[in-house]
């Protein structure tokens, strides 16, 4: 007797929104090495497919970038004491076998809404990760002029997954980072603009815009004072960091740490401004209304005022 397998119906709208995830990818930045065109008409059936299904579609889906493919080695197997752990080849070969969709390219490990490329295939080669880069023409021009090449991978606390691909200062792996291929780093056609300048300009302005408004959050839960505000400020914008309990960590996070542990005070959240009373029509010192405020605090000031002018 044939077994029969039943689907539920919510296994199979899950994996009716992978399946649209797949062909989004395709028509972006790619999907496993494949990329093809679509038209408008297809692109926006996409979009409402994902509307009907309330899932947030791909950035890359409304419009149809140029992309710009670079290879890349992402990681590789070795001893990582800082963080106690030992990848090894095996451990490789599974990010692999579970890469699908792609993963975004950040800058310094942090999200922004700067849309660089996405990391779009993995594979193992001996005892290394490779990948395949797509990135916007804006994003591979400031690339490519800035020298800015070295990657740093996000993967899940049990390396199971990657979770994001970053252009970082320092890389975990000396070796990892875009291959240049073809593409010269340095040419006689470079414009005047210093491209590296506006790469770190962007690095500091998404540090500054994040610091910023998680200073005014804790001064809002009355964590700090805003006379505090500029003190934290210059420490969290560093981009340096300094060793902390065996490893080196950004000055930014253990500030930001520091300041989270704080007890929250009352007298210094802060608070909605009590609207001031407009007594001027009962003709009252500020002496009465105090008293009638808080000895008869359900009559009227009005109502008051008329009694005592009946009384005279």
């Amino acid at each position: 007797m044939q077994e029969v397998i039943t689907i539920s119906h919510r296994e199979k709208s899950i994996a009716d929104l992978d399946n649209l995830l797949r062909q989004a990818a395709e028509v972006g930045p790619g999907y496993h090495g494949q990329r093809r065109s679509a038209s408008q008409t297809e692109r926006e059936a996409m979009l409402q497919a994902f509307t009907a299904k309330e899932t947030e579609a791909p950035p890359y889906l409304a419009v149809e970038p140029r992309w710009i493919e670079r290879r890349a080695k992402i990681f590789e197997a070795g001893d990582y004491p800082d963080k106690g752990l030992k990848v090894t080849v095996a451990d490789l070969e599974r990010l692999a076998a579970n890469f699908d969709l792609p993963v975004p390219i950040w800058i310094e490990h942090a999200d922004s809404p700067l849309e660089l490329g996405y990391l779009t295939e993995v594979a193992v080669e001996g005892s290394e990760l490779f990948g395949l880069v797509s990135l916007t023409e804006e994003a591979d021009a400031l690339i490519e002029r800035s020298g800015a090449k070295s990657l740093s991978v996000g993967l899940s606390p049990d390396l199971a997954e990657i979770r994001e691909l970053s252009l970082v200062r320092n890389p975990r792996v000396a070796t990892a980072q875009l291959f240049s291929d073809s593409i010269r780093f340095e040419c006689e056609s470079m414009p005047a603009e210093n491209w590296r300048s506006r790469y770190e300009s962007l690095i500091r302005q998404n540090r500054e815009a994040m610091v910023s408004a998680e200073l005014k959050g804790l001064v809002a839960q009355g964590r700090i004072t805003p006379a505090q505000v500029p003190f934290a400020q210059a420490l969290m914008n560093q981009g340096t960091g300094i060793v902390f309990d065996g490893e080196t960590v950004p000055v930014a996070d253990l500030v930001s740490k520091l300041l989270r542990a704080q007890p929250r005070h009352s007298m210094l959240g802060e608070k909605a401004p009590q609207p001031v009373e407009d007594t001027s029509s009962v003709l009252m010192l500020p002496e009465e209304v105090a008293f009638y405020r808080r000895h008869f605090p359900d009559v009227s000031l009005e109502a008051i005022a008329q009694k005592k002018t009946a009384s005279v």
